[in-house]
């Protein structure tokens, strides 16, 4: 079974909420970047329910932002991935930062 959390859209809210939820996605690329190899973290249930496929659209200042962040664990294994979209160019982690 796959949990994933729906497509949201924060063109509506405030900038302070925006961060918020930016701050969320580098609180988990902090934590998950640049793992593969760590220790078995118990039976397959917890495992999955540790993943996770998170998409986030938003408009900022007149710019569209659309960040799509995934965790998947085999029994050894931690996969993460972080793909970040700035007006349909693909971008790295500081154009969020930048945000902030």
């Amino acid at each position: 079974m796959e949990f994933k959390r729906n497509l949201k859209s924060l063109d509506n809210k405030t900038g302070e909420k925006i961060r918020k939820e930016i701050k969320g996605v580098l609180t988990d690329h902090e934590k998950y970047q640049g793992c593969y190899f760590w220790t078995q973290t118990g039976n397959a249930s917890s495992r999955r329910r540790q993943e996770f496929d998170y998409n986030l659209v938003f408009n900022f200042n007149g710019t569209k932002y659309e960040i799509n962040q995934s965790l998947d664990i085999s029994c050894k294994n931690f996969y993460y991935r972080l793909n970040i979209e700035k007006n349909g160019k693909r971008s790295n982690i500081r154009a969020i930062k930048s945000i902030i």
